[in-house]
């Protein structure tokens, strides 16, 4: 098996964090960022969320993960990069499974058939409401005492959670 990593704004997290690497010393990783995927390397932060929410970028990253497509990829996404694939998966790309982190722009879309988990902050103000949550995803987990950017604190009690609720959804 593949696997997919797409980061979020902010290139985050870095391949030693990422709930992957345990997996990485086993398995090849590929690590895709999202202002290369929509051919704004110069791009990050906020001035990368502007350009992929308000100028069509985000519409060119998910263009360009399709290529990807691979029915032996796990791929993960880590904020906007979720939603990107989710997307993706949504226009065709073929995965073993998605699995997507803090991806509150999740809330404003629709189910997909690729097997996929959902893992959020219970405190982060942006993460879908609990219709979405009962509604959408084929399963999810809500991290308590968790905001938005949990997976980036690898030291945190947050994190560690977020790693369990990552290895019971490759279960």
């Amino acid at each position: 098996m593949t696997i997919l990593v797409v980061t979020d704004i902010h290139r985050a997290p870095s391949p030693e964090i990422c709930l992957t690497a345990e997996l990485g010393k086993t398995q090849p990783v590929r690590y895709l960022h999202l202002a290369d995927l929509c051919n704004r390397p110069d791009l990050s932060g906020e001035a990368l969320h502007t350009h992929l929410f308000l100028d069509e970028g985000l519409a060119q990253v998910t263009a360009a993960l399709i290529p990807f497509s691979n029915k032996d990829t796990l791929a993960i996404g880590y904020s906007t990069g979720g939603t990107a694939l989710w997307q993706a998966v949504q226009q065709g790309m073929q995965l073993a499974r998605l699995i997507c982190v803090s991806s509150t722009r999740l809330r404003d879309e629709g189910p997909i058939d690729t097997p996929h988990h959902v893992i959020f902050g219970q405190d982060d103000p942006g993460r879908p409401g609990q219709d979405w949550l009962d509604q959408v995803p084929q399963s999810y987990d809500l991290i308590p005492d968790a905001g938005h950017a949990f997976y980036t604190e690898p030291q945190s009690h947050a994190y560690a959670q977020g790693r369990r609720a990552f290895d019971r959804a490759l279960a």
